[in-house]
């Protein structure tokens, strides 16, 4: 009995551990330009921004590619009854409606990669910008790179760290979040390296 609870002990250890690895190794936004020089001059680049946020993922990576990152967008993960008309409502100015397209099928992670995965070889695109939020972003690249592995995938993360307040170390919803994250990673690392 005592060896059982030594090894549950250290199990728990071990995944207490892990997660704080996790949370310290999440992207950074201030990591951004650094990873938007990696990009390629003669590289077809889309852009794919994941639903969710409260609409800053989409903002964020609207604002990017009016700065001229990626050649075409997917907003993976759209309601199925939003359409072009409803662009201006996400965020999308009169002047990228051309260029932004809308994926309604996604419902997941696992979703977002195959529609972004499909999206990119209808295009003809060989790097991806991928904008989630900073939390969700390894388990998107994970995902998205199992799916296509002739696709270079470049990371945006938007940050949430600050949000919804300066507190948010003691936040304990936020907690929550990292921690269901966490487990989805851990899963999907596992299913995708087993």
């Amino acid at each position: 009995m005592r060896f059982v609870l030594k090894i549950a002990a250290l199990m728990g250890l071990l995944c207490a551990a892990g997660f704080f690895v996790f949370v310290a190794a999440l992207p950074r936004s201030s990591n951004e330009q650094a990873a938007l020089r990696s990009l390629s001059a003669d590289a077809r680049t889309g852009m794919v921004i994941l639903t969710g946020g409260a609409g800053r993922r989409i903002q964020h990576g609207l604002d990017l590619f009016a700065q001229g990152y990626g050649d075409r967008v997917l907003i993976s993960g759209t309601h199925p009854l939003v359409d072009k008309e409803d662009l201006e409502g996400l965020g999308v100015r009169d002047s990228l409606h051309c260029c932004v397209d809308l994926g309604p099928r996604a419902r997941t992670t696992i979703g977002n990669a195959l529609e972004a995965r499909d999206w990119a070889r209808r295009r003809g695109y060989d790097t991806i910008l991928l904008v989630t939020s900073d939390f969700h972003l390894p388990r998107a690249l994970l995902e998205l790179e199992a799916v296509a592995p002739e696709l270079t995938v470049i990371g945006i993360a938007v940050d949430t760290r600050s949000a919804p307040s300066a507190n948010w170390m003691r936040s304990p919803s936020a907690w929550r979040v990292l921690a269901e994250e966490y487990i989805k990673y851990i899963l999907a690392w596992t299913r995708h390296r087993a």
